[in-house]
């Protein structure tokens, strides 16, 4: 589950500090995380109930009690992914490429590969914390 999740969690291809030294780097962290969910688990969900039909009834109210108890939290963190975006980028931009970067394992990927993501997926709606660094600014 650990590599799907950081992998789904790391969108960003800045140079990065450790979350884990500073308090305040990791909540960054978690906030980015909530907000790529917010755009990137609709397109997982949809993707792993192609290849199990009960997907889709065991993550969608995950899904939106997420969303709902994170509100907070997803806008503090798509207001820190704002402003990481480059001039010349685009929010729709900046989702579309971390939508094919970061889901195509359900692409193109193994079985085995698939299963995890899916699964990892599942475990992050649960509650797991993601464990990560956050981009530093430059």
């Amino acid at each position: 589950m650990k590599p799907m999740l950081l992998a789904f969690a790391l969108a960003s291809p800045f140079t990065v500090a450790q979350a884990a030294d500073d308090p305040k780097l990791n909540q960054a962290f978690q906030d980015h995380v909530a907000y790529v969910a917010t755009f990137a688990m609709p397109v997982l969900i949809e993707k792993c109930s192609v290849a199990d039909a009960g997907y889709l009834q065991r993550a969608a109210p995950l899904y939106f009690r997420y969303v709902n108890t994170h509100q907070d939290q997803i806008e503090r963190g798509r207001m820190l992914t704002l402003a990481e975006l480059q001039p010349d980028e685009t929010v729709r931009s900046y989702r579309e490429r971390i939508i094919a970067k970061r889901l195509g394992a359900l692409d193109s990927g193994t079985p085995e590969q698939k299963t995890k993501t899916c699964q990892g997926a599942l475990a992050f709606l649960g509650g797991m914390k993601v464990p990560g660094e956050w981009p530093a600014r430059d």
